[in-house]
């Protein structure tokens, strides 16, 4: 089988709290210096070494701090929405950040929807084989693939009933439609096309968390997306 090889980037374990404080510093304009020296002080007390301490403030930093020409005025609209969002539309905001900061997020949240879509529960090791197969059989595949996983489970996605088997909990609704148009927007920064139908948007399985009406994706009011083509059925963004 051919493997699709990917930058991992989201290697390390990742607590919801984490991405929220980070998040507060980042609307409070806080200076990339100050980021590191804060984000620093604030994981001390939870991580042990400074490699790990390191490598955990890498990841935050991916998805909410670092910017590229492609993703920046996306990065910019989280900050936005963020002033107005409940607690379960912040996630959703982690979510699409981390979907678009990193592809090997986003591709192993489209593997726990299409499992989901199949089952009722995510085996610990039934997902690391299948992200093995996508992805390569190396330790650092295993290990990325285990910890977004029991990320996953502390931010409330998924509800571990053991150390290797979650199930996931009730679908968080939203009805933002500015939200949902934005979180939706992300899957352009991990799927590798440039054009994509509305169909495949809405039916993503990366949303599995999520549950909202298509009729929310308002393509028209994105600042990132155009109509390139549309049809009966059948419209290309």
């Amino acid at each position: 089988m051919n493997k699709k090889k990917i930058s991992i980037g989201f290697d390390r374990y990742i607590e919801r709290a984490w991405l929220e404080q980070t998040s507060k510093w980042v609307a409070q304009e806080k200076s990339r210096d100050e980021l590191h020296q804060l984000v620093d002080d604030y994981l001390a007390p939870f991580i042990n070494g400074a490699t790990s301490l390191r490598k955990t403030k890498n990841v935050l930093f991916g998805v909410w701090v670092n910017t590229s020409d492609k993703n920046e005025e996306f990065k910019k609209q989280a900050v936005q929405l963020l002033q107005s969002c409940s607690k379960d539309e912040r996630l959703a905001i982690h979510w699409g950040l981390s979907i678009s900061s990193y592809p090997f997020f986003a591709s192993l949240a489209r593997l726990i929807g299409r499992l989901l879509r199949l089952q009722d529960d995510i085996i610990s090791k039934e997902l690391v084989r299948r992200s093995v197969e996508l992805h390569g059989d190396t330790e650092s595949v295993r290990r990325a693939s285990t910890r977004l996983l029991q990320s996953l489970g502390e931010w409330g996605v998924l509800i571990p009933e053991s150390k290797s088997l979650f199930h996931p909990p009730k679908k968080i609704a939203i009805n933002n439609p500015e939200l949902v148009t934005w979180l939706l927007d992300s899957v352009f920064f991990s799927n590798g096309k440039d054009r994509i139908t509305i169909d495949e948007i809405i039916t993503d399985p990366a949303w599995f968390p999520f549950e909202f009406h298509q009729s929310l994706f308002q393509v028209n009011q994105s600042s990132l997306l155009e109509i390139v083509h549309q049809n009966v059925g059948d419209t290309l963004i």
